[in-house]
């Protein structure tokens, strides 16, 4: 940590670093022009880099160049169990090396606080129509996992600096949201935005409470995880002006597959985008991260939101500490990282999108871009009339249909919705198809707990949707078995069976083998269409 810079944070009792400064003491006024994640950028180098190269490597954000790699020393690391296994592995690997050499291997431990989820290993064997259905796929992921469990326990005990949450606790996306990301970290009596890498391309999910979250892969955690800088150059940082307001009962599915086909138009690759704009206040903290969170899929690296009040709904509302929230608010609106300070932010590309002009859509047949609108099924041909003939499957049936995955399961509307369906359906008797394959994969614990308080996890429940795990489940092609039955009929009348998964990812072939096709949809969506 360097020391020119560090200065009392007014009312907080914590010191912080006085970017703005070290900015405009090369450039005077150059501060206000820089995007967000310029910002948090500039002040990591303040903070963490050399100083013989602070002045030229802030530069490049000053100038908008992109010709000499900079340093970024992310807060934390955030790995899902299968590569922040491997990591592990290798550390452990290292301290064997260190005790045959004489040395003590307890001193081989992560630099950079890891945390661990284990959140990919559990398999849907067992259906939401199931009794039990939790506890069965908990016993099954269990048995499968033994040895890699009995390691993970191990590293919990054996390494410093690393937490472990185990498994059938939820997605590792979604509980950094809702607990891990403490928006602006406290450590060693200093303020500074949380930072972060993860083993996933969908950890920009937390993108949305205004830190800064990459997906990468597990070596270059690795390094980070041992205190080493990840070096890069400045990214193309593309402003995405919101406007307008949602229309009654659309969703923020129905809102991000528009974006997705919008923004993969718009050659977004690799960019960071920043959305803003009047629109941006009509998003709940769900919302964004429903956008947030589906970055790989249109493209782009990150996606940013900045701080403003409903961050810090958010954050009281998932209860962290008021201590923590007056300083994420604090410092937010010292250090020019709050929405109003962002009004001068100057960006080389805006991109504008209208939310009112969003209808209710899916996605598919085989890619979260090819946005679909509700509207126009029968003339793309995806739906058609059919007659239900006694004791067959129809051509084209719906064989799985899941809520799952971070991407929905983190927004409260988006499930009570689902909920609120299922109420409807259930009072008209409606009933799951009996080919469906239904399940209910929520992010978290949370999700469980609201829904029971609501009244609608009985609804949801009766209609086949009941709790199947806390884990990231069909999404990731963790579909599970299907009835053999069932499989079999596709087999011998050459069925071209669907899914309809809350997702984020429908590649051919990804959901089930069995499922030519795979449409993401919003909750409520995938309850009607079970």
């Amino acid at each position: 940590m360097n020391y020119e810079y560090r200065k009392p944070l007014p009312g907080a009792g914590i010191d912080f670093f006085d970017t703005r400064e070290a900015v405009e003491a090369i450039e005077p006024g150059a501060y206000d022009k820089l995007p967000y994640t310029s910002r948090v950028f500039a002040e990591n180098l303040v903070r963490r880099c050399n100083p013989e190269t602070l002045t030229d490597s802030l530069k490049q954000f000053i100038y908008r160049k992109n010709d000499l790699d900079f340093p970024w020393f992310p807060a934390r690391v955030v790995c899902h169990d299968i590569l922040g296994q491997t990591a592990l592995v290798d550390l452990a690997g290292l301290r064997d090396a260190i005790a045959a050499k004489g040395g003590d291997p307890a001193k081989v431990n992560p630099v950079v606080p890891t945390q661990l989820i284990v959140d990919h290993s559990l398999a849907v064997e067992h259906a939401g129509f199931e009794p039990d259905a939790f506890e069965k796929n908990r016993a099954i992921e269990d048995r499968r996992n033994d040895d890699r469990f009995h390691f993970i326990d191990w590293t919990k005990l054996a390494f410093k600096n690393v937490d472990v949450i185990p498994p059938g606790n939820g997605i590792m996306h979604q509980i950094n949201l809702e607990r891990m990301s403490p928006v602006i970290q406290s450590r060693d009596g200093v303020a500074f935005p949380d930072t972060l890498v993860g083993t996933d391309s969908h950890t920009p999910h937390v993108d949305a409470l205004g830190v800064i979250a990459i997906g990468v892969g597990g070596l270059e955690a690795e390094s980070v995880m041992l205190g080493r800088a990840s070096y890069m150059r400045l990214p193309d940082i593309v402003g995405v002006e919101l406007t307008g307001k949602p229309q009654p009962n659309i969703t923020a599915t129905d809102i991000v597959l528009a974006l997705t086909e919008f923004l993969r138009k718009e050659r977004v690759v690799s960019s960071y985008l920043e959305f803003y704009g009047e629109g941006t206040t009509h998003l709940t903290l769900g919302d964004r991260a429903t956008i947030s969170n589906m970055t790989p899929e249109y493209g782009a690296t990150a996606a940013m939101f900045y701080i403003d009040q409903q961050t810090i709904d958010y954050l009281r509302l998932t209860g962290r500490e008021e201590k923590q929230i007056a300083l994420v608010e604090q410092y937010a609106k010292h250090t020019g990282l709050w929405a109003d300070s962002l009004a001068t932010a100057e960006y080389e590309r805006v991109l504008t999108f209208d939310l009112s002009s969003v209808g209710r859509n899916m996605a598919g047949p085989s890619n979260p871009h090819a946005r679909l609108a509700t509207s126009d099924l029968a003339q793309r041909g995806v739906a058609s009339a059919w007659e239900q003939e006694e004791g067959k499957m129809p051509d084209g049936a719906v064989i799985i249909a899941a809520i799952t995955s971070c991407t929905n399961t983190s927004n409260p509307r988006n499930v009570i919705a689902a909920g609120l369906i299922a109420r409807n359906a259930n009072q008209r008797g409606l009933t799951r198809k009996p080919w469906v394959k239904s399940s209910l994969a929520p992010g978290s614990k949370a999700v469980k707990l609201y829904l029971e308080e609501a009244n609608l996890m009985g609804e949801l429940e009766q209609l086949g949707f009941g709790v199947v795990a806390f884990a990231c489940t069909t999404c990731n092609g963790m579909s599970g078995a299907l009835d053999p039955k069932i499989q079999q009929e596709i087999i011998d009348r050459d069925l071209y069976a669907t899914a309809v998964l809350s997702g984020n990812r429908n590649f051919d072939g990804r959901i089930h083998p069995y499922a030519k096709q795979a449409f993401l949809a919003s909750p409520p969506l995938v309850v009607a269409y079970a």
